[in-house]
C-alpha cells in the first residue's frame, strides 16, 4: 500500500495532464476533501487519486469535469465524504503532537534570533521567567490547534464559491489571527515574571527549536 505522502506526490504530478478548466474544478474538490478533518487522510488521498485518474481518462475521451462530477461538485464531494472512514484517534493525536511541536519550534527559533540580534543594537535582557514562557507556549499551542480547525473550516466554506465572495475568507482569517495574537500578548503581559528566572544562550534556544521542528516532521511522517 502506498503511503499518503507518495499519493500526494503522484497527485501533484498527474494534475499537470488536466486542462485549465478541469484542473480548476478538480482542485476545488481536492481542497474541499483535504480540509475535512473528520475523514481518514490516507483514504481521502486514495479517493482523490481515483477521481483524478477518472478525470484524466474522461478528458482524453473529450469529456470534462461536469460530465464526471455533475453540475454540483460540492454535492458530489459530500456524497463521497459520507462513505469515507473517519480519522483514527491515533492519527488525530499524532497530528496534534506534530502541530504543537512545530509551533513551539518556530517560536523558539524566532525567540533565539531576537536574542541574538537585538543586543547588537540596544540593551536587551535575555533572561526569561520559566513560568511566563510556559504560559505563553501553552496559549500559543492551544490557539494554534484550535486555529487549525477553524482555518480549515474557513477554507472549506470558500470552496465552490465565486471569486468575488472569497474576500470574506481573508477577512475571517485575518480577524482570527489578530485575535489570537492579541490573546498571546495579553497572557504575556498578565503572567510576566512568573517562576524562576534563567538565562539560556540564544544559540541553545535556536537549537531547541530545530530539534522540535525535526520532531514535528518525524511525527508527521510516522503518522502517514
Amino acid at each position: 500500500m502506498r503511503k499518503t505522502t507518495e499519493l500526494i506526490k503522484e497527485n501533484n504530478h498527474k494534475r499537470d495532464y488536466l486542462n485549465a478548466e478541469n484542473e480548476k474544478v478538480y482542485e476545488e474538490l481536492l481542497l474541499y476533501i483535504r480540509t475535512d478533518l473528520r475523514v481518514d487522510e490516507h483514504a481521502a488521498e486514495e479517493l482523490l487519486m481515483d477521481l483524478l485518474d477518472h478525470l484524466v481518462e474522461a478528458q482524453e475521451n473529450g469529456k470534462d469535469a461536469a460530465d464526471l462530477f455533475g453540475d454540483s461538485p460540492k454535492a458530489y464531494a459530500d456524497e463521497l465524504i459520507e462513505n469515507l472512514p473517519s480519522q483514527k484517534r491515533r492519527n488525530i493525536y499524532w497530528l496534534a503532537v506534530s502541530g504543537m511541536a512545530g509551533l513551539v519550534g518556530w517560536f523558539a527559533i524566532t525567540y533565539g534570533i531576537i536574542n541574538a540580534v537585538f543586543p547588537l543594537f540596544t540593551a536587551w535582557d535575555s533572561d526569561v521567567a520559566v513560568g511566563s514562557i510556559l504560559m505563553i507556549l501553552l496559549a500559543a499551542s492551544l490557539i494554534g490547534l484550535i486555529g487549525t480547525k477553524i482555518f480549515f473550516k474557513i477554507i472549506r466554506s470558500s470552496v465552490f464559491k465565486p471569486k468575488d465572495q472569497q474576500w470574506k475568507v481573508y477577512v475571517k482569517g485575518g480577524l482570527f489571527g489578530t485575535a489570537g495574537f492579541v490573546i498571546i500578548l495579553g497572557i504575556a503581559f498578565l503572567f510576566d515574571g512568573i517562576g524562576p528566572v534563567i538565562h539560556v544562550a540564544w544559540w541553545a534556544v535556536i537549537l531547541i527549536g530545530i530539534v522540535l521542528l525535526a520532531i514535528s516532521k518525524g511525527v508527521g511522517w510516522l503518522s502517514n
